[in-house]
Parts: structure tokens; C-alpha cells; sequence
């Protein structure tokens, strides 16, 4: 993969570029140890120095800080963005719980910003709040329900709009898809985008969509032009209430109304009652994001490493393909015993792998 991501070695190097290529990943696997204390587990724990051609570990002992950074530079971002397209996918089965409706793989739409180093350079490259403390990078990430595994993904600066990144990912859309987004992407342009794919949507529309009805259906759901002249959609509005208790005790009733809209036309197929379980299914996204920016990132106050923008982008394909092997190991644990993989723990899923780095005994497997 390193090869073919144009990091061909041209001499031998104190650290190869498939070598370098598994430091990145295991970075984040150890967020709060330095390289030489990362480098010593890999070299201790994963028998580099065994029969691996290319793979044998320098008798110089750990490199030094800038020693792996000069290398991280000569590796550069392609052959991790190309290890995630191959890795990226869905991993449900139909027998895997919440991962299907009527024959639909149910799926979810959602965005984030993470924080990278205060440099000049990463300023300059991805901007940032200008409230805030440090740049930014803003991460869309399109993830399978049931499995949370991550279909596609793309990130690009602050600036860059939720909507213009979804737009990268149509690609990852097929017609056996049912797709639910939150507010922040619903619009007539994405919307065609997705459903020409052949892909269902579900989105929630917010007070600036003029849903004049044009068909008051069987269910009391109607249909509307999502813009004047734009697609035509299923509109689905229903009220949740959530009790709440003053300190004096009392309680009152607060309800929220929510809106959305569908491209699943047919009331007799797709009954108006599934769809509000539908929709919280798309916390599913949500979960995702505290899996990455919590477990393995290690919380807010933890950042990127790197102070160079072509790093920072490295880091973040290393930290998306860490995510989805380590969904992959869950489903597949899942699926060994029968249990829905929402069942099995991230942090005991993230535990085993650090360990298991230990207890290879032999190659390490790319």
C-alpha cells in the first residue's frame, strides 16, 4: 500500500515506508506516549525483526523524535488515504441487529471539527472558530447503523460546509441504502445528489423550508416540493415531549416538533410509525464521534501531533483507519457469539488491541 501511494523507498532507511506506515496507526493506539515509546512496543510486541522482507527492525534501537518525522514526511498522506478507501465499507450482515429495515441497510450522515496543533502553518491550512484556541479540521463521516462502521469519510478546513463534503462522499451511496441526515444537510441540491444514486433519504427540515403540501396522504403525512420547483418529498411531522421538573418540584411538558422529509413515497410500504425510530437511529453517528474524539483521541484536550498540514491529514486517515478496524473486530465478535455488536464495548474492543500487539509471536499482519 505504501508503495502504491508513491512512497517507494529509493535507499534503505533507518525507517521504511511500511514501516512508517504501521508507526502512524499505532500512534494512535498509544495517543499519550512519545514515538520511541510507540516504536519500542511495535519492535517488542510484533516480531518486526522476524522473517517480514523489508520489515527488520534498525539495531540502532528506537529513532529519535525527528528521525520519525522525516519519515512520516516521506510517506506522506496517499498511501493511508488509499489503505481507507480499500478498508472503508459496510460490515452488516442481514442477520446483524438494527442494520436493516425493509430491505433497506439503514445508514447515517453526520459531522464534527477537531482540533489540530496552534501552528502558523496549520492555521493558515484549515482556519478555525475565531473564538477558538486552536485550528480546526471539519471530518464528515457517512457510517453504517447497526455496526457504526465507517462507510466513507472526508475532512477538509473549518471553512469547507458540511453539505460541500457530503457532496465528495455520493460515491458511497448505492440503492439498497436508507440514509437519515440531521438538519444541517437538508437541501434540494444534496438531496438529488444522494437519491440519484439511487440511495432513500431521510432529512430533517428546519422553519426555512416552505413545505407548501400538495397531497395530504392516507397516514396524515403529505407531499411537498422541498424547494419551488425542486424534488418532490414525503413530509413527516410529529411532536416529542420530554417532562421536566422545576425546584419547586413541579413538572411540565415541553414539546419539540420535528419535521422531516423522505423520499420513501408510499404509506402502505413505509409506514409513518417506523419513522421516528428511524431518525434517533441516527444517533448512531453520534457515538461514532465520541468513539473518535474520546477513546481514541483521548477527549478535548488532546490534539493532532503533528505541526504541518500534509501530517495532520496523515493523522487523520491513521485515526479513521484505526476506528474501522477496530468496528470490523467488534462485528466480527458480535457476530461470533450472536450479540448485537452495540452490545460489545468500545474501550474493551480498543484494550484488546493494544494487548494483542504484544501477542502476535509472529509476522504482523498488514
Amino acid at each position: 500500500m505504501a508503495d502504491q501511494g508513491g512512497a517507494v523507498q529509493q535507499r534503505r532507511r533507518e525507517l521504511p515506508a511500511r514501516l512508517t506506515l504501521y508507526l502512524v496507526l499505532a500512534l494512535w493506539l498509544w495517543r499519550n506516549l512519545s514515538y520511541k515509546e510507540v516504536w519500542r512496543r511495535l519492535a517488542d510486541g510484533c516480531a518486526f525483526s522476524g522473517p517480514v522482507q523489508g520489515l527488520t527492525v534498525p539495531a540502532s534501537g528506537a529513532p529519535q523524535a525527528s528521525s520519525v518525522t522525516r519519515a512520516r514526511e516521506r510517506l506522506g498522506t496517499e498511501p493511508l488515504a488509499l489503505l481507507f478507501a480499500r478498508t472503508a465499507g459496510p460490515l452488516a450482515d442481514p442477520q446483524t441487529p438494527g442494520a436493516f429495515w425493509r430491505g433497506y441497510r439503514l445508514s447515517a450522515v453526520d459531522g464534527t471539527c477537531l482540533d489540530v496543533p496552534n501552528t502558523a502553518a496549520n492555521q493558515a491550512a484549515f482556519g478555525g472558530p475565531t473564538d477558538g484556541a486552536f485550528p480546526q479540521i471539519r471530518l464528515i463521516a457517512h457510517c453504517e447503523i447497526g455496526t457504526r462502521a465507517l462507510i466513507d469519510a472526508s475532512f477538509d478546513t473549518y471553512a469547507t460546509s458540511e453539505k460541500a463534503l457530503c457532496e465528495r462522499l455520493a460515491a458511497s451511496f448505492a440503492p439498497d441504502m436508507l440514509t437519515v441526515f440531521d438538519s444541517g444537510f437538508c437541501g434540494s441540491d444534496l438531496y438529488s445528489t444522494i437519491t440519484a444514486t439511487g440511495a432513500q433519504v431521510i432529512m430533517r427540515a428546519g422553519a426555512q423550508f416552505d413545505l407548501t403540501p400538495i397531497t395530504v396522504l392516507s397516514d396524515g403525512s403529505y407531499t411537498a416540493h422541498l424547494k419551488k420547483g425542486g424534488p418532490l418529498v414525503r413530509v413527516i411531522e410529529y411532536t416529542i415531549y420530554t417532562d421536566t421538573e422545576s425546584a419547586h418540584g413541579h413538572q411540565s411538558t415541553v414539546g419539540e416538533t420535528i419535521t422531516l422529509v423522505t423520499s420513501l413515497l408510499e404509506v402502505d410500504r413505509y409506514p409513518i410509525e417506523d419513522f421516528p425510530g428511524l431518525y434517533a437511529a441516527r444517533w448512531e453517528s453520534e457515538v461514532l464521534y465520541d468513539a473518535v474524539k474520546t477513546e481514541l483521541r483521548g477527549g478535548t484536550s488532546v490534539r493532532f501531533r503533528s505541526g504541518t498540514p500534509d501530517l495532520v491529514r496523515q493523522e487523520a486517515w491513521a485515526l479513521l483507519l484505526v476506528y474501522q478496524a477496530l468496528s470490523d473486530l467488534i462485528t466480527r465478535a458480535a457476530g461470533y457469539t450472536q450479540l448485537d455488536p452495540d452490545r460489545v464495548s468500545f474501550t474493551t474492543a480498543l484494550n484488546a488491541s493494544r494487548r494483542s500487539v504484544h501477542q502476535t509471536g509472529g509476522r504482523f499482519s498488514p
